[in-house]
């Protein structure tokens, strides 16, 4: 079935294509591209970025979105996807996908009760129903959808029962965080589009804290600034700019420091030698990261280690020579 709207010719995808009432749900996780029509469908489908980047137009809006990104979209809503760039360029984007009807949801229902709330997110069609847009915390929904994905996949044993607890488990931590006590100013049911630039200045900073404080924590992982400019929705040279102001240093610099802080702890408390500290760390070249190692603290790795730490790490700049890692 077709439709012209708007001048977008918009598909209805049947959930014959999916669904059967004695498996009424489906799984999958698709590489997005450019030859997917805009559509609807006759299913709830839940969303979820799991790589890369790229834009939902839904609604006729198109929406910037990154990992950790997860959508449900009611019966009748129309939108796609589609990858910032082609993959011959270099794009992108991958999405799971929860397909489900009310097959499943007469399942549900006759096995658990369900909140009134939960039933409307469930029953109701767009526009009753408003598309809903949250962000992941501490990658709940990508653990949902790596278990989800991979039972359907091997059909072992209980499958469909163990998807199915992953999805009341879904969509309750869903309905959750749209309830007052546990929505905050990033879940914008509807209006994530309209969104005050207020309001969207507030979640590029809740997204650079977020990458502060993983790299804090995780020193040790490759950085791209892409990537990273990508998941806090920047273009490059914006996301230098917000990451200095948010930190007061450069995205190297901040890098250095922790890395370097890691490995004086690793120096003081093991005895692993300089060259697996300096791997550890993420650093492969040992002579790089002896020079730094100096900079940053005014002693060589052996020296602070033979010192028992008594020198402070310094977070000055560093030379751009020594610009490992963006």
């Amino acid at each position: 079935m077709r439709e012209l709207r708007a001048k977008r010719r918009i598909i209805t995808t049947s959930r014959s294509l999916f669904l059967t009432p004695e498996l009424p749900f489906h799984i999958n996780r698709v590489s997005e591209s450019f030859q997917l029509e805009e559509h609807r469908h006759e299913f709830f489908e839940i969303n979820y970025v799991s790589e890369g980047s790229g834009y939902q137009h839904i609604e006729g809006r198109t929406l910037s979105v990154a990992k950790g990104d997860l959508f449900v979209i009611p019966p009748g809503a129309s939108h796609v996807f589609r990858p910032r760039t082609s993959a011959r360029e270099g794009g992108r984007l991958i999405v799971y996908n929860c397909l489900f009807n009310e097959w499943l949801v007469e399942k549900l229902t006759a096995a658990v009760p369900m909140e009134p709330g939960l039933m409307k997110l469930l029953t109701a069609g767009y526009p009753e129903q408003p598309w809903l847009y949250l962000r992941d915390r501490g990658d709940m929904f990508q653990h949902a959808f790596n278990r989800m994905h991979e039972e359907f996949r091997l059909r072992k044993p209980h499958y469909a029962a163990m998807v199915q607890a992953d999805i009341i488990r879904l969509l309750v931590q869903v309905q959750r965080r749209l309830e007052p006590e546990g929505a905050d100013w990033e879940e914008w049911p509807e209006s994530f589009q309209a969104a005050a630039p207020a309001e969207r200045g507030q979640d590029v900073e809740r997204l650079l804290g977020r990458i502060a404080e993983r790299i804090r924590r995780h020193p040790e992982s490759p950085v791209h600034v892409r990537e990273l400019a990508d998941e806090a929705r920047l273009g490059e040279r914006q996301f230098r700019r917000r990451f200095i102001a948010r930190t007061g240093m450069t995205l190297t610099e901040y890098v250095h420091k922790y890395r370097i802080e890691a490995s004086c702890d690793r120096l003081l408390f093991t005895r692993d030698s300089i060259a697996v500290i300096a791997q550890q760390a993420g650093y492969q070249d040992l002579k790089f990261f002896n020079r730094l190692f100096k900079k940053k603290t005014g002693m060589t790795p052996g020296q602070y280690r033979k010192s028992g730490g008594a020198s402070p790490v310094i977070a000055e700049p560093a030379d751009p020579e020594l610009a490992e890692g963006e």
